[in-house]
């Protein structure tokens, strides 16, 4: 890069396109500001992209964008006049600064990227990738339209190709997706995709793709491959690899034997590092016994700060910590509320609780229609409680007839979803000489 820029533009591009800490970002954005200060025609390109893209964080501003472009332009930067392009803005007074043709700028960019400059490579990728050349300098017929498409995306992917051997962060995220997803013409091919890209450790900082990696080997069940990649991530303290391999060991069925105390120390190293799917998990072991002592006091605690968070799924379990008192106070208002929030978002949420708030008016205006309704749903989709509340509705006959017989099969049902209750419930129940169920003597409905 040092060939075409200053050092102060150089230093500003390694710490926004060539590391994948965000935290350094602003110190780029600094930097290219100085270098447009300096009236430096290349610059300007990479402040428009800033601006226009959202580049290093930085908040979108349009007309800045244009601004910067029309100047670096008037400067005499072929990477403005195809930024422009690509912004489409190179129209009115932005076109009428350029003292050449678009074909002459990307010519001068091109000379650029075949003499080994990384972020020419990447803007000549981009030209490809987008259609741009299609668009601007092929203008191909609907039945040649295909066959450009194709050759424009193995050019586009040559040079992202290039630019990613020089460390270039986003040509080689283009690179991989592409491959990866089959856009814009590109076959789609995940193994090759994968391939290359184990060929670019060492070259690109690819923090950023760890979580990526695992997934798309995961879904290859390559798990060896998976957990290379989660422990990497671990070393690299990247919190949402510590998920990854932490999950690995809760399940035991994904590469590696199952270590329950392994899984929560991990989901603690991500909560940590400010992870919300780290405390959600970790609230889920303390919940439920996994690798500890159930501690609900512990596992709310998580579950607090993984709704803080934003994890959408960690009210579900502070619904049922308010519903059933667990680490918190009971609160049948907390838990409607919890619930309330997650349906309106189109979240799933725990019916079997909302079915009972609604039957009982707890929390909630009765609606004893709705809470019928809601425990069916849940019973059918295999919640025992679901079945446990069935059968004490049937049972106390709310908003329903007795029905002892109805009662007792709920009953069952739960006893098999190994519902503790619905053993005792049972045992109010006996079967007369004729096989019917009924009431035993001394035993009213609880």
């Amino acid at each position: 890069m040092e060939r075409y820029y200053s050092d102060i533009l150089c230093q500003g591009l390694r710490l926004i396109y060539f590391q994948a800490d965000p935290s350094k970002f602003a110190e780029g954005v600094q930097l290219l500001e100085k270098a447009v200060a300096l009236e430096e025609p290349h610059a300007f390109y990479f402040l428009a992209r800033c601006c226009g893209w959202g580049d290093g964080n930085v908040k979108v501003n349009e007309k800045r964008a244009k601004k910067l472009s029309k100047r670096g332009i008037e400067l005499g930067s072929d990477l403005c006049v195809l930024g422009a392009d690509r912004m489409d803005i190179l129209k009115g007074d932005i076109k009428n600064a350029m003292t050449g043709t678009l074909e002459e700028a990307f010519d001068g960019v091109l000379a650029m990227a075949e003499n080994g400059e990384p972020m020419a490579q990447y803007a000549i990728g981009l030209f490809y990738f987008w259609g741009d050349m299609l668009l601007n300098f092929q203008k191909p017929s609907k039945e040649e339209f295909y066959k450009y498409e194709k050759e424009n995306a193995a050019k586009a992917l040559k040079w992202f190709r290039l630019s990613a051997e020089q460390g270039c962060i986003p040509a080689f995220r283009n690179a991989f997706n592409s491959v990866r997803n089959g856009v814009n013409g590109v076959t789609k091919d995940l193994e090759e995709a994968l391939r290359w890209a184990e060929t670019m450790d060492g070259k690109v900082d690819m923090r950023d793709y760890y979580h990526s990696f695992i997934l798309e080997y995961q879904s290859l069940k390559r798990h060896a491959d998976a957990i290379r990649w989660c422990e990497r991530g671990v070393q690299d303290n990247i919190s949402v690899c510590a998920v990854d391999l932490g999950l690995v060991y809760l399940s035991g069925d994904r590469g590696a034997a199952e270590d329950d105390a392994k899984a929560l120390e991990l989901f603690h190293m991500a909560a940590r590092g400010g992870e919300e799917y780290g405390s959600y998990h970790a609230g889920r072991c303390y919940y439920n016994g996994w690798g500890t002592e159930t501690d609900y006091n512990e596992a709310f605690r998580c579950f607090e700060q993984a709704d803080q968070g934003g994890h959408p799924t960690a009210r579900w379990y502070l619904a049922h910590c308010y519903f059933w008192g667990r680490g918190t106070w009971p609160s049948y208002e907390m838990a409607v509320r919890m619930m309330e929030s997650l349906i309106k978002e189109n979240q799933n949420y725990p019916k079997e609780l909302m079915g009972y708030c609604c039957l009982y008016g707890e929390g909630i205006a009765a609606d004893t229609a709705r809470g019928k309704c809601l425990l069916e749903e849940a019973a059918q989709a295999g919640s025992g409680q679901a079945w446990m509340f069935l059968g004490d509705m049937y049972d106390k006959a709310v908003g329903v007839p007795e029905n002892i017989p109805m009662a007792v099969s709920c009953y069952q049902k739960a006893s098999a979803k190994k519902i503790p209750e619905a053993s005792q419930a049972l045992g109010r129940y006996k079967k007369t000489l004729f096989g019917k169920w009924k009431r035993k003597e001394g035993q009213a409905a609880l």
